[in-house]
């Protein structure tokens, strides 16, 4: 009877640990574009030139660390991300994780794609954990507003 009189109590700290675990997102958004894969991967494909094509990076500066390619980015906020890339596909794709973030997010790992085909399609994919929601929402806007400035510089030219 102890044991049974027991399991409530268990039960309950067992889902108030659980609530406390950060949620997992994934955020995929992709853009279409009549353009050239070489075109594209030139202005989006160095790990360091995203300062020149998205709106909420000012700076970015890079470095290497225990032989890996590490990006320190400065927001339009003032804030600081540091961002290590993780895999490359030359002239396709980056895969990158952040390092350090003002945000309330962990595990952040993100690829930035382009998939040559009748049009060209340029792919983000971030996958994350979060205790706050809203994060969700932070990344969804700052990827869209990153694809957006893309399509943008591309069809100016």
């Amino acid at each position: 009877m102890t044991s049974i009189a027991k399991f409530p109590v268990i039960a309950a700290s067992l889902l108030c640990a659980t609530a406390a675990w950060p949620a997992d997102f994934e955020v995929k958004r992709s853009l279409e574009l009549p353009s050239s894969t070489p075109k594209v991967w030139n202005l989006i494909g160095d790990f360091c030139d995203i300062d020149d094509w998205h709106p909420n990076v000012t700076r970015c500066s890079l470095k290497a660390v225990d032989g890996s390619l590490v990006r320190v980015l400065t927001t339009d906020a003032g804030d600081e991300v540091t961002q290590k890339r993780i895999a490359r596909e030359e002239g396709l794709s980056y895969t990158y994780k952040t390092v350090s973030s003002s945000l309330p997010i962990e595990k952040f790992t993100a690829t930035l794609s382009v998939q040559p085909g009748e049009n060209l399609l340029v792919e983000w994919i971030a996958n994350f954990s979060s205790d706050d929601p809203a994060m969700e929402r932070v990344v969804v806007d700052d990827i869209e507003r990153g694809l957006s400035a893309i399509e943008g510089i591309l069809t100016s030219r």
